[in-house]
């Protein structure tokens, strides 16, 4: 493979030469910019269109900044879904940090908007139904995704004709979540850090800011304020400071102008401040999929200006002494004696000659100029631009608030931030809106916590309260279970050895996964973690055996009851003793279950879905697991019915058989 080449333009970044000599991606180009990263263009070494984020050079030591790495691409590989980016490769354990995503063509849904305006509320509605569904599998996975922006959706594919009209039997828009990088786990609701919040004012949901906690509520208010900003180009609750976009959201203050009625109405609706006013997420989904989008608010009945029943007759160019009369005359004055006169055509003047433009101040009156002298210019009048709010570039800790008020000439900079003060929400143009940085921003209500109820003292993340729980397998596990029930009736010491040894395996796995993301998030760094765990994972395998066999005896002690009490029961009353393999059966499956579901059981139940997730990272190993699982099954079925029963007692041949206890066979 030739080498890969790096264009001038990013070669003063030496990670990107790193990263394509020893990694393989030719690097293309940048492609945009955030807080904490920067993302190129590149080749894979298939040729493939990747997009690489590396870390911005000042954090790229920073130990927290690598974490929040690594929970995006944790976050990221929970859920599986079409409308969110894939993860390809990704190194985390080096300051040369990066992650490896599909290339997603096409325009971010922010840049569509600043570019077009509102979209037609069709396309609004496309949008938010894929992003609905696909919020739900990113809940479903156990994530919240904390920063639905539009900046972190990209528009697949689309053209000039999707973001300009809709056509019903065109293609369809097609969002895709692109950054999950202060995603977090459900059963951590807490944020960041005391007294700040972490994503962007504008699609922060007003009980994020009053609580500190961030559930599934939150990603859904910002769904619904994404929906409302590309409906109408603008901001849902105006720009500027963040302290007054918070009280305007609190207030429900949106603007929403110009979109269809019941459009605006479902807006409103989840939009509500209390998310306890707020529709349920399937109904908000069920609600937008039947709105009519054909209706618009009725503006009223217009107003007919009366103008009189004739025009008036302006003078021609002509002697100044006419003035006084014919400004009457001009200005609305009508004499009797030109009751009757006809309307009079102006001639034109040649090249030469020029009229006065209409003065802004003074007598309302026409006067004509002769030709010699020159046209009087109106002065312009100009309306001074609102500032924009300056993006800082971030520097030092990833959770540094950044200010975001523009200075006032002559005001002292170190000067405290009066209160704020309530004030409608600005109309803005689609040109003039601001960007926020992703920066955690100041509580705004900290004065009022004391004295309202709702109102909970942040705390600081615990290191150790992660891991984000792992990506569930149902069939896979489901299967393996039954592959080990279906093993008893043919070899049930067997069936139990491969219980015992993959629980402990399980144990083993979740322990040691636990260890090095505590180690990382107390900032250990390369593969140190990594080492220290194997080099306890003999310990650790020791331990779990013998917890996995303790946990294990009182169900096998009552699942063996129960076989030989079915065993008892069936030939009691049938006459006729059952095949020995449905009592050990009967027996595994008692024993499996409340191994499964009982206490002290979630180690064993994340540490399974882990090594599956390992064994079956994406779809197509999960099909080769899911087939040699099916082929397993099917041969122990086989042999099952091929032995009629009979159990293979190996390796205690000589040891106790069910025949020498079920006395009532005899």
């Amino acid at each position: 493979m030739p080498p890969s080449r790096t264009p001038r333009r990013a070669a003063h970044d030496p990670r990107l030469t790193a990263l394509a000599e020893e990694s393989g991606y030719e690097i293309l180009g940048r492609i945009g910019t955030g807080g904490m990263g920067i993302v190129y263009r590149a080749h894979d070494a298939d040729g493939n269109d990747v997009a690489i984020k590396l870390l911005r050079h000042e954090i790229s030591d920073d130990a927290r900044a690598r974490e929040r790495l690594a929970r995006e691409v944790t976050a990221q590989k929970l859920v599986r879904n079409d409308n969110i980016v894939r993860i390809l490769d990704a190194e985390l354990d080096s300051p040369e940090a990066f992650v490896v995503t599909e290339f997603v063509p096409g325009p971010t849904l922010e840049d569509a908007v600043g570019a077009h305006g509102g979209l037609h509320p069709e396309a609004v509605r496309e949008i938010g139904l894929v992003m609905g569904e696909t919020l739900r599998a990113i809940h479903g996975a156990g994530v919240i995704h904390r920063d639905l922006k539009p900046s972190n959706v990209m528009l697949r594919g689309a053209t000039e004709a999707d973001l300009t009209g809709f056509d019903a039997d065109g293609d369809r828009l097609d969002p895709v979540i692109i950054d999950f990088g202060i995603a977090i786990a459900a059963e951590e609701s807490r944020m960041t850090s005391t007294g700040l919040v972490m994503g962007t004012a504008a699609y922060l949901d007003p009980e994020v800011i009053r609580t500190d906690h961030s559930g599934e509520a939150g990603d859904w208010w910002a769904w619904a304020a994404l929906l409302a900003f590309a409906a109408t180009g603008r901001e849902p609750y105006g720009s500027g400071r963040a302290d007054l976009v918070f009280l305007r959201a609190e207030r429900g203050e949106i603007d929403i102008d110009g979109v269809p009625t019941e459009l605006g109405r479902w807006l409103r609706s989840a939009l509500q401040s209390d998310p306890a006013q707020r529709p349920e997420a399937a109904q908000l989904l069920e609600h937008l999929a039947a709105l009519d989008l054909s209706r618009y608010d009725d503006p009223g009945d217009t107003e007919l200006l009366q103008a009189g029943s004739r025009t008036s007759v302006l003078p021609v160019a002509g002697a100044a002494g006419a003035g006084a009369a014919d400004d009457a005359q001009v200005s609305g004055g009508r004499r009797a004696e030109d009751e009757e006169q006809p309307t009079t055509a102006l001639p034109v003047q040649d090249e030469a000659e020029r009229t006065t433009a209409l003065p802004v101040h003074g007598s309302p009156s026409v006067q004509s100029t002769p030709a010699e002298q020159p046209t009087e210019a109106l002065p312009r009048i100009t309306t001074p631009a609102e500032p924009v709010t300056e993006a800082l570039p971030v520097s030092g800790a990833p959770t540094r608030a950044l200010p975001v008020v523009p200075p006032t000439p002559g005001a002292d900079p170190s000067a405290a931030v009066p209160p704020p003060q309530p004030m409608p929400a600005p109309r803005q143009a689609p040109a003039a809106q601001h960007r926020y940085p992703q920066a955690p921003v100041q509580h705004p209500y900290d004065e009022v916590r004391p004295a309202d109820p709702r109102y909970q003292d942040p705390q600081v993340m615990v290191p150790g309260a992660w891991p984000v729980p792992p990506p569930r397998r149902p069939l896979l596990v489901w299967l393996g279970h039954l592959l080990i029930v279906s093993l008893a009736a043919v070899a049930p010491y067997i069936s139990l050895a491969v219980l015992l040894i993959l629980g402990a395996m399980a144990r083993t796995w979740e322990r040691s996964h636990r260890s090095v993301s505590t180690q990382r998030m107390r900032g250990a760094t390369g593969a140190g973690p990594s080492w220290r765990a194997g080099l306890a994972s003999p310990f650790r395998a020791a331990i779990a055996l013998l917890e996995i066999a303790l946990q294990a005896l009182f169900p096998l002690i009552l699942g063996v009851l129960v076989g030989i009490a079915f065993d008892a029961g069936w030939t009691l009353l049938r006459g006729i003793a059952p095949p020995d393999g449905a009592a050990f059966a009967l027996a595994m499956s008692i024993t499996l279950l409340i191994t499964w579901v009982g206490l002290g059981s979630i180690t064993t139940r994340n540490g399974t879905h882990r090594m599956l997730d390992a064994a079956a990272p994406d779809r197509m190993w999960g099909v080769v697991v899911l087939v040699l699982l099916l082929l397993l099954l099917g041969a122990v079925l086989t042999t099952v019915l091929a032995r009629e029963g009979m159990v293979d007692y190996f390796p205690f041949s000589g040891g106790p058989r069910l025949d020498d206890i079920a006395v009532w066979r005899g």
